[in-house]
């Protein structure tokens, strides 16, 4: 449990469900303009109808936030004066004020009522007024109406805006229903989009091109890639000939589901129809191609087709590379392609004068990393760029980093968007500065409602910056902005962080989306050591039709069975080991059948993995998993390492492991270092230490960087096998990599002496290592080892020990404090004499295993 975050509590979790799935909070996450729409071309008097009206986007959940919060504020802090917060008061029209309000709640009254549009008598009332009708038979006005539905918090109006005009005879063609999905796509309501293709079809008994494209983006943003076959068929059956931009969206659908074989398909009927491969198809399957992982063969077509493609397309292709690379942690071919983008001070160099961009992400400099890999032309960054350094960098808690790299922004004249004000609170939050993260926030809310942003300070029990690193007006409040804040205050504050913050979104009518599911799943998971069935009831009291459980749910749940099978298989601490070479103590390892991971033979998309029937878990997981099938989402790469997990770790089975090894890079994924990872503690825990090193060679041939985690896994290896030495050998090596030893890597090697006795080492390793991860507490130097040992485990929840390199002083005084380790080992075996306790184990078929 991290630092001021209290335990959970069933009434806490019931308090925070019940915040998002109140009956009063709209469907959907609608993303608010910022710029001022004039209805000029409707009737002039609809402004004097408004006048006398409330805004109808200060709901009633925002105004019952005002009144139940009203008493916050402490005498140690007062609640702040919301116009305190500087932030440029740009009119915001994201209501219909400037309409009669008989035509808004006409509108309104049948959006609520099931009935049909004839029984309706608010629609009877408005047809038989001239000067309101109109703006439901004239095609113009019903147009612009629309569209300005969609920029308010209720999206759901601009079709019922559209079965009122077809019911009162307005007669649209397919391009006005085309607009319409423009301005929806343009603010993330993909759900809204095949409802509204399907009222094109019935209003004007065709389609079009552009609006079954429409239909299959959103059919991909949703993720119901069982619907894009469907869809494809459409086009034969209506006798409208698929464009590129079809085959397009189709190979990009099914290469984000992982179904490499389908886009193959895809690419073959595109050749046949004459759209032969060209740049535009390799910048869509390189953007698309993430989910897969790493292929370089890929990024280089993509890259070398540059020159053909416009300045938008070329900007996503090598943001796309760079995604890549950044997401396998490898720096130097990033900044390879970085110096292709435009940045302030010249071509690929570093606008602070230090010569190159190295500087925005990293610190690796070579011969190899200062020129492009191909003679590019020129490409323009965007906020998108900027947004993935500041993820990475955030990710690795360089702050300082990012700072300069907003004045990069600034200096090359990109605004920024949700994505980059995220990032920031992100790294903010990484950096232990929530003051700043929240003042972020703040300052959105003020544009918004500065009345909710004192209410949101007050909870937060903060007074907000009035300076930020960034301009922010313009920038629409989102829930990517609000998820960013909710997954660094939790760790801070608990799930009263969660609480205030879904109550400022139900405020200011934003809806929770499934990544902010996720992100309290993983908290409750992570932190609070929920177990799967409590889990599984927030996945589904947050589930509804417009958030539908995916496939990362899932393998959050998968998770935390996963943990619980592995302690039963191989039980927790150092005792556990211990037994094995204890005289006093008998070592019986059982495993638990029947509470354990089944396997299936339907793979997709929990990777074959089955849960127990056991507690009733199965029942309740069963609509979660038939939700996700229904939609043929393909098994991810986390969850084939589950998957892997589940076979080496807890099961031993070795073979069956490599086995779903290659299948998955026959289906075209590319592993990662976490399925490498997982292979050798398989290997590590049957004893098989030679194969464990053969994994990671196979990784280094991969072209991935060993962490402390792989490493860890040797040490630990050793350790259960008797070996201190060989344990403190392999913890050299990590070392001499320039690895920051880390809070699992020191109490690996401590468990390795304590195995056999040696509890002196044990204490010695703990107390020489200890600074390595936080100063030692004076309090613990006459501390008994369980003390220190448990003290010193509670430090690997600290955020603030992030990834860094040891320099050649650093490893020296690391060498220098092993050696003394290694004396007192050396003083322990004289004492006990021979070494009996360093011999092999006995592997699971009864045969001894070769000594290395």
């Amino acid at each position: 449990m991290l630092g001021g975050a209290s335990p959970i509590h069933r009434q806490h979790l019931k308090q925070a469900v019940r915040i998002c799935i109140g009956r009063n909070i709209p469907l959907g996450t609608p993303i608010h303009s910022v710029c001022q729409i004039r209805h000029t071309a409707c009737s002039t008097r609809a402004v004097t109808h408004s006048q006398a009206h409330p805004p109808d986007h200060q709901t009633s959940a925002e105004r019952n936030f005002q009144r139940a919060h009203a008493h916050i504020g402490t005498p140690h802090c007062r609640s702040p004066n919301p116009h305190s917060i500087t932030a440029k008061q740009s009119p915001i029209t994201e209501t219909l004020d400037s309409y009669p309000q008989e035509v808004v709640a006409a509108i309104d009254t049948c959006l609520a009522q099931a009935r049909e549009l004839v029984d309706c008598e608010a629609v009877k009332r408005i047809k038989d007024v001239p000067i309101h009708s109109r703006y439901f038979t004239d095609r113009e006005c019903v147009i612009r109406l629309a569209q300005d539905a969609v920029a308010t918090s209720r999206p759901q109006r601009a079709l019922q805006i559209l079965n009122i005009a077809h019911h009162l005879g307005c007669h649209l063609k397919p391009n006005h229903y085309e607009g319409v999905a423009y301005h929806l796509a343009g603010r993330s309501h993909w759900a809204l989009v095949p409802p509204l293709v399907t009222a094109a079809k019935h209003h004007c008994g065709r389609t079009s091109v552009r609006l079954l494209n429409w239909n299959m983006r959103a059919l991909v943003e949703n993720q119901g890639y069982d619907q894009l076959d469907h869809v494809f068929e459409e086009f034969i059956n209506k006798d409208l000939p698929p464009n590129r931009r079809t085959f397009h969206l189709l190979i990009s659908g099914h290469l984000r589901n992982r179904n490499l074989n389908s886009a193959k398909e895809y690419l073959e009927k595109m050749a046949v129809a004459g759209f032969p491969v060209d740049p535009s198809t390799h910048a869509v399957i390189v953007a698309a191609y993430r989910s897969l992982g790493v292929d370089l063969k890929v990024q280089i077509r993509a890259f070398e087709g540059l020159r053909d493609l416009d300045g938008r397309l070329s900007t996503v292709v090598l943001n796309s590379i760079v995604q890549q690379l950044l997401d396998s942690r490898d720096e130097k071919a990033a900044t390879r392609f970085m110096l292709a983008f435009d940045l302030p001070g010249g071509h690929g160099r570093d606008p602070t004068g230090s010569g190159s961009t190295t500087e925005l992400v990293g610190e690796h400099t070579d011969s190899f990393s200062t020129r492009t890999p191909i003679d590019s032309p020129t490409v323009k960054p965007n906020a998108a760029t900027f947004s993935i350094l500041l993820r990475y960098m955030a990710r690795e808690g360089k702050l300082s980093r990012m700072l300069k790299l907003l004045d990069h922004m600034k200096r090359a004249g990109v605004h920024p968007d949700p994505s980059i004000l995220a990032a920031l609170i992100r790294g903010y939050l990484a950096a232990g500065h929530s003051r700043e993260a929240i003042s972020v926030v703040a300052v959105l809310l003020s544009v918004r409602s500065p009345t909710t942003a004192g209410v949101f300070c007050s909870m937060m029990q903060v007074q907000p910056l009035t300076v930020l690193p960034v301009d922010v007006q313009g920038v629409p409040l989102t829930a990517h902005i609000f998820n960013a804040l909710m997954s660094g205050l939790l760790d801070v504050m608990g799930l009263k962080a969660m609480r205030d913050i879904l109550r400022t979104m139900r405020a200011v009518g934003i809806s929770p989306d499934s990544h902010t599911v996720e992100i309290l799943m993983s908290f409750l998971e992570r932190a609070q050591g929920t177990g799967p069935r409590q889990l599984i009831r927030v996945l589904r009291s947050f589930s509804s039709p417009s958030l539908r459980p995916t496939i990362r749910h899932i393998h959050i749940i998968l998770r935390s069975i996963l943990r619980r099978e592995k302690f039963k298989v191989h039980g927790c601490g150092w005792d556990t080991t211990a037994a094995k070479y204890s005289k006093k103590r008998t070592y019986n390892p059982k495993f638990p059948e029947g509470r354990i991971l089944d396997t299936i033979e339907p793979y997709h998309p929990t990777a074959g993995l089955e849960l127990p029937r056991r507690l009733r878990l199965k029942s309740w997981f069963r609509p979660i998993l038939q939700s996700v099938s229904q939609q043929a989402i393909q098994s991810d790469r986390a969850t084939i390492a589950l998957r892997l997990k589940h076979e080496a770790v807890t099961r031993s089975d070795m073979g069956t492991s490599q086995t779903a090894f290659r299948n998955m890079l026959d289906q075209g994924l590319h592993p990662t270092i976490h399925h490498y990872s997982t292979l050798m503690d398989g290997y590590a825990k049957m004893g098989d230490i030679r194969g464990a090193k053969q994994v990671l060679r196979e990784a280094l041939e991969a072209g991935i960087q060993p962490n402390a985690i792989m490493y860890t896994i040797l040490v630990n290896g050793y350790g259960r096998r008797g070996r201190p030495e060989e344990a403190m050998r392999a913890f050299r090596a990590m070392i001499r990599a320039g690895i920051v030893p880390d809070v699992p890597s020191i109490d690996a090697v401590a468990h390795a002496y304590f195995a056999v006795g040696a509890y002196s080492v044990a204490r010695r390793v703990l107390r020489e290592m200890w600074a390595q991860v936080w100063p030692f507490p004076p309090e613990l130097e006459h501390a008994n080892l369980r003390t220190l040992a448990v003290t010193f485990r509670s430090y690997s929840l600290n955020p603030e020990h992030g990834r860094r390199k040891l320099s050649t002083r650093q490893q020296r005084l690391l060498h220098w404090k092993m050696r003394a380790i290694k004396t007192e080992w050396m003083r322990f075996e004289q004492s006990t004499g021979s070494r009996p306790l360093s011999g092999g184990i006995i592997r699971p078929d009864g045969y001894p295993y070769k000594e290395e």
